[in-house]
């Protein structure tokens, strides 16, 4: 029996895949976060290179396998895939448990913690691969219209995952201290209960069987990044989630530094916390996206989003200082992301091509890397250029002792507690501790110490010490630096201020990749109109999107005679479209507002009997659009127009264009044949060939009414005004 999409979401495979992927996300944050402690706790690098190195490891295999990656998701079955990565999950927590116990039973012996270390990257291969598979079955699980709603639940739950995933690595990290074995037994438990649910998915066909393996590895890559930047709604989506990717990332090490300027200083476990509730508010604002995106994908939602983002991280650079009225921001920035997101996920699997769908989403992977590392390299830049500006300013240093370093010890979160330095037997050691209290000796009467240490000084080895003093919060914080005495003291600054103009930095990037959206799709705004305005008035069923072509010109031939029907097809589409529109009353329904931005962003209503001029100015507006590839609407069925029939026969002769029938309708109860004011449907028909005559066109119209698939209790009716 072949594989159909089930309509419902709690389908056996549905849920098996929720249940998979949840747990894949979890595992992935928790190693993540467990290994980056135990490795601090061991010794075997400092806190700085191990946050550093973390994302490294984790993101290299998306960008390093993503041609086979996308490969075996298209040549396979992506069941077979999501199975096979879930069983490599118990191997590679088995890894992890190895590592783990070994670093536990000999603690000196660095192979432990790098075992552990190499799980980082195993399951980021992990994720290159199952990913894909993930989203590229998504479309083949659900049907068009349960797409929306079925990604908000999944992204919900991934979210959910990563908070509790990275959470849980700083909790087990502290609880199981000394014994971190028991963390590696809790990951492989839980890696075997994902296999096992792995198997709930249902068996689906292979989407290219028959594809060979790519023996240059980099020309699929470039081919499908080609193919992205052809197709607009394609280039939509990954554009926006690169952005995403790159938000994630630029975020994150803003509230790392912004840890480091408080007093005490977070620990990593409290920063991760807070980077933590980002994904609660996308965890909350996920489902709710899917479940307002109705049945089709709800494009207006992301300029919504983008601007919640805007305000939220606007606030959050004035609350800076207040960690709860903070805390609530980046709730904000999370929920409003989602509403970002969701839509734009949807859209690139619902367009990606069937045969190339996972090879297409693992090089989005590649792009989504791109975009992680840029925002490490900008937020170096940006580091850098506050300090060269002055925006960060520099902070005097001054050398306290120099000697031999004679004790080194670190406190439960792996930072330096304790330094003792033997200056030689004319003079006492130096000895100083981090703490919070007073100190009663006036050369270091301050609120805080903190030590920090640079070139990975050894015990037994000569050091120098160097210290400098700033205002945190109020409180005097004296840091003391202790390096190899061969490297001069490094210059400090006071990162506080920094902080502040990051945030308005990422609001302002928020700002410009909206700009460029918009850009690409110039009624942004008008869509999010539209479905602000069909709240709890209507809703838009969508059939046939994927016979709109992604790229090149097209005109959609519409029975649309009211701006109301226009707007409905103008948001069932995933590209922009210029709309001519015969209507005697283009403000009926739907307000001036609406009406205004309509014709603001690409609408032209006539009516029948406007002057020649008019027509001729639609005419060449029209035909402009056409061979620049935009694609555009006309009426041409329903309300009889000469000037009409005269624009689209001359617009197909200037610009040989696909011509897709479209139907717009209203959803007729059967039972009593009354007309449900609370269901639309936009049909699109297969394209027509390009000899066909206005007659065929208003036939191949008018029969969508019939050959549209329909609800169990629903048929489609023309809508009557």
């Amino acid at each position: 029996m072949t594989f159909q999409p089930v309509d419902s979401l709690r389908s056996r495979t549905f849920v098996g895949l929720l249940i998979a992927q949840f747990l894949a996300a979890f595992n992935d944050q928790a190693i993540h976060a467990s290994a980056m402690f135990f490795a601090i706790n061991h010794k075997a690098m400092n806190e700085a290179n191990a946050i550093s190195l973390m994302p490294i490891l984790f993101y290299a295999p998306w960008a390093i396998f993503c041609t086979f990656a996308g490969w075996l998701a298209d040549r396979y079955s992506k069941r077979q895939s999501l199975v096979f990565w879930k069983i490599a999950e118990v191997a590679i927590t088995a890894t992890a448990l190895l590592g783990f116990w070994i670093g536990t039973v000999r603690h000196h012996d660095a192979l432990g913690p790098w075992i552990v270390l190499s799980t980082v990257f195993l399951m980021g291969t992990h994720s290159a691969f199952f990913v894909p598979a993930k989203y590229g079955a998504m479309p083949e699980i659900l049907p068009p219209h349960l797409l929306s709603k079925g990604n908000g639940l999944l992204e919900s739950l991934s979210f959910l995952a990563v908070i509790l995933g990275t959470v849980s690595g700083g909790v087990l990290s502290f609880v199981f201290k000394g014994e971190e074995y028991y963390i590696g037994m809790i990951l492989l438990a839980l890696a075997i209960i994902g296999a096992v649910a792995s198997f709930l998915i249902e068996k689906m066909p292979a989407a290219n069987p028959t594809r060979p393996f790519p023996t240059n590895l980099f020309k699929p890559l470039i081919d499908n990044l080609r193919v992205m930047l052809r197709s607009k709604p394609l280039a939509l989506a990954v554009l926006g989630i690169a952005f995403f990717t790159f938000m994630v990332a630029f975020m994150r090490g803003t509230m790392y530094m912004h840890g480091e300027t408080r007093n005490p200083r977070w620990t990593e476990l409290e920063t991760s916390i807070v980077v933590g509730v980002v994904a609660l508010g996308v965890g909350l604002g996920s489902p709710l996206a899917g479940f307002l995106s109705g049945g089709k994908i709800e494009l207006g939602l992301v300029p919504l989003g983008a601007l919640g983002m805007i305000l939220s991280l606007v606030l959050g650079s004035i609350f800076l200082d207040n960690k709860i009225a903070l805390v609530a921001c980046l709730i904000g920035v999370g929920f409003f992301t989602g509403f970002y997101i969701v839509p734009l996920f949807t859209l690139l699997q619902h367009r990606a091509p069937k045969a190339s769908k996972g090879d297409l989403l693992a090089s989005a992977n590649f792009i989504n890397v791109v975009g992680a590392i840029s925002a490490s390299l900008l937020f170096k830049v940006l580091v850098i250029g506050a300090q060269w500006t002055g925006v960060t300013p520099s902070v005097p240093t001054r050398e306290r002792a120099q000697g031999t370093l004679v004790e080194l010890e670190y406190d439960e979160h792996g930072r330096p507690a304790l330094l003792r330095v033997d200056r030689g037997a004319e003079r006492r050691p130096f000895v100083r501790s981090s703490r919070t209290e007073v100190v009663p000796d006036e050369e270091d009467k301050v609120d805080r110490t903190i030590i920090e240490t640079h070139g990975s000084p050894e015990v037994g080895s000569p050091v120098i010490v160097g210290s400098y003093t700033l205002e945190r919060q109020g409180f005097r914080v004296v840091y003391f630096i202790v390096q190899p005495a061969d490297i001069p003291l490094k210059p400090a600054y006071n990162n506080q201020p920094l902080t502040r103009y990051l945030f308005l930095g990422a609001g302002f990037m928020t700002l410009g990749i909206l700009i460029v959206l918009c850009r690409q799709m110039p009624d942004f705004f008008v869509r999010s109109l539209l479905w602000a305005r069909s709240l709890r008035r209507y809703r838009v069923s969508v059939i046939g999107l994927h016979n709109v072509p992604t790229d090149g010109p097209v005109i959609l031939a519409t029975n649309c005679t009211h701006l109301e029907d226009c707007m409905n097809v103008v948001s069932a589409t995933d590209r922009f479209t210029r709309f001519i529109l015969l209507d005697d009353k283009p403000t009926d329904k739907v307000g001036p507002l609406l009406a205004y931005l309509a014709r603001r962003t690409g609408l032209i209503a006539l009516p029948a009997g406007a002057a020649a001029d008019a027509w001729g100015k639609a005419l060449e507006k029209g035909t402009r659009a056409l061979k620049c590839g935009t694609m555009v609407g006309v009426t041409a069925d329903g309300q009889e127009s000469p000037e009409m029939e005269r624009v689209l026969e001359q617009m197909r002769a200037a610009q040989s264009s696909a011509v897709v029938p479209v139907l717009c309708c209203a959803i007729v109860a059967p039972a009593n044949g009354e007309t449900d004011p609370q269901g639309v449907r936009v049909v699109m028909g297969k394209p027509l060939p390009v000899h066909a005559t206005l007659a065929e066109i208003q036939e191949a119209i008018r029969s969508l009414s019939t050959s549209a698939p329909s609800d169990e209790s629903h048929t489609d009716a023309p809508l009557l005004h």
